[in-house]
């Protein structure tokens, strides 16, 4: 996050009852495939106080918050999670697991595109396997 400033703010000024704080952080990114910039303002609701939270540790939480969702995106696109049925939150809890275990897996025998690597696995199914192997030799 390159600039952050946040403003505090009476909670019956905005629609939402419990704000105490706007942020408004803006970011630039340098994409690596083409070397592109791009500058982005994101805004956000707090229902911390400036005091409770100053800038520094808003950065903090609004990173953490983005590198979450992130994860959870990566799972969404690959499987649906969100499309997810499950009434059981410790089901639905150990399906994220298994989920971010899988990707974790990918990752680790080097894989770096997720649709490619489904297709290899539908098309050889014994490849899951023998990465599964792989990962237990490195131990």
């Amino acid at each position: 996050m390159r600039e952050l400033s946040a403003v505090a703010t009476d909670a019956a000024a905005t629609d939402f009852p419990q704000a105490r704080q706007l942020v408004k952080a803006r970011n630039h990114t340098t994409h690596k495939k083409n070397g592109q910039q791009e500058e982005a303002t994101r805004h956000f609701v707090s229902s911390l106080t400036v005091r409770e939270a100053p800038p520094r540790r808003m950065s903090q939480t609004i990173r953490a918050h983005w590198f979450s969702e992130s994860r959870h995106w990566q799972r969404d696109s690959c499987w649906g999670e969100d499309k997810c049925r499950l009434r059981s939150a410790n089901m639905a809890c150990a399906l994220a697991l298994i989920r971010t275990s899988l990707l974790s897996l990918l990752r680790w025998v080097g894989r770096t595109s997720l649709p490619e690597a489904f297709e290899d696995v539908a098309a050889d199914l014994s490849l899951g396997l023998a990465w599964l192997k792989q990962r237990n030799l490195h131990r």
